[in-house]
């Protein structure tokens, strides 16, 4: 399992680019991909909220206690 960025670090992200900063130089800035810092943006601009979604786990498909 993958562990999302910090909330910490969306959040001067997202204010990087409210000050009218480009999506290109926040990901030189942050040393990220560009799709991801724009995905998180707009994400931003729909629901206001820059939180990751939460993870929902899901049950083996094999019962490894009854093999």
């Amino acid at each position: 399992m993958t562990k999302s960025y910090s909330n910490d670090l969306r959040q001067r992200v997202i204010e990087y680019l409210d000050e009218g900063n480009s999506c290109i130089e926040a990901s030189q800035l942050v040393k990220m991909n560009v799709s991801m810092i724009g995905r998180w943006h707009r994400k931003y601009r729909q629901e206001g909220s820059y939180f990751p979604k939460r993870r929902v786990m899901t049950q083996k498909k094999i019962d490894l206690a009854a093999a």
